[in-house]
C-alpha cells in the first residue's frame, strides 16, 4: 500500500454506505462534490488571500501599464514588461504551494477512484486476452479467482519464460481489477498495485490483462461511459462555482 492509499479504507466505507440508495453514477458525483469542497476548502485556508489579492492587482495594473505603452521609448517598455513578467511569477511563488497542498487528497481521491470504478474483472467463462514481457514468455490461464462483489471473476496466469540462466516458472493471481502487474518500483511508495506485484527473482518484466472497463453511463460514446469524463466535469463545475461564490481568489 502506498502513501496515497492510506484514506483508500476509509473511501470503500463511504462509497460502501452509497451504494444502496445511489448507483455508481450517482456516488461519482457525489464524490466529484466532496473533492471539489474539501480541495477549495483547503486552498482557501492555506492560502494568503489578501496577498493573492494585492498581488493580482499589481499584475492588473502592470498589464494595464503596458497596453498604455506607446512603444516609442523602448527602455521603459522593457521595464514596464519586467514589472509584469516579475508580478506575474510573484502571483504563481504565492499561490503554488497551497495549490499542491490543496490537491493531495484530491490525488489519493483519484487513486482509489480508477481501482474501484476503472476496471472489472470479467465474468466466469469469458475469455480474458494475457499477454507478458519478454516476448518469448508463455502464458497460461489456470483457473480464477473467487467471485468479486460484482459476478467478475479474476484470472490466475502461469506465465514461463527460458533465460540463458534457465528456466523462470510463477504462477500469478489478479488480485484486483488492474490491468497490469509488474515489478516493485520505487514509486509505488506512493501508489500502490492493488493487483500484486512479480516476484522480484523472476525475469518476467510485465504481465498485462485485457480487462473489461466498467460503465458508469450506458450510453454515448465509449471514452465517455466511464467514472473520468463525469468526475472531472462535475469538479470543475463545483469548484468553479464555489470560487466565485465565496469569492476565493
Amino acid at each position: 500500500m502506498g502513501i496515497f492509499d492510506w484514506p483508500a479504507p476509509a473511501f470503500s466505507w463511504l462509497d460502501a454506505a452509497m451504494a444502496e440508495p445511489f448507483g455508481p453514477l450517482g456516488r461519482i458525483i457525489i464524490w466529484s462534490i466532496i473533492c471539489a469542497i474539501v480541495s477549495m476548502v483547503l486552498y482557501a485556508l492555506l492560502s494568503p488571500q489578501n496577498r493573492i489579492k494585492k498581488v493580482k492587482s499589481d499584475v492588473a495594473t502592470s498589464r494595464q501599464a503596458m497596453a498604455d505603452d506607446d512603444g516609442e521609448d523602448f527602455a521603459s517598455g522593457m521595464k514596464l514588461a519586467k514589472a509584469q513578467l516579475g508580478h506575474s511569477l510573484k502571483l504563481v511563488g504565492v499561490i503554488v504551494v497551497p495549490a499542491i497542498v490543496a490537491s493531495l487528497p484530491a490525488l489519493a481521491l483519484l487513486v482509489w477512484l480508477d481501482g474501484q470504478y476503472g476496471y472489472t474483472c470479467p465474468a466466469p467463462g469469458t475469455p480474458t486476452t494475457i499477454s507478458a514481457s519478454p516476448e518469448n514468455a508463455h502464458v497460461e490461464q489456470i483457473g480464477t479467482a473467487p467471485l468479486s462483489p460484482n459476478g467478475g471473476a479474476c484470472p490466475i496466469v502461469r506465465v514461463s519464460t527460458t533465460t540463458d540462466t534457465g528456466t523462470s516458472d510463477i504462477v500469478v493471481p489478479l488480485q484486483a481489477a488492474v490491468p497490469v502487474i509488474g515489478h516493485h518500483q520505487w514509486w509505488n511508495t506512493l501508489i500502490g498495485n492493488p493487483a500484486g506485484y512479480l516476484p522480484e527473482n523472476t525475469p518476467i518484466q510485465q504481465i498485462r490483462f485485457d480487462l473489461p472497463t466498467q460503465e458508469i453511463i450506458p450510453i454515448g460514446p465509449d471514452w465517455a461511459r466511464g467514472w473520468e469524463l463525469t468526475f472531472f466535469v462535475m469538479l470543475i463545475l463545483v469548484s468553479v462555482a464555489i470560487k466565485k461564490g465565496f469569492r476565493i481568489e
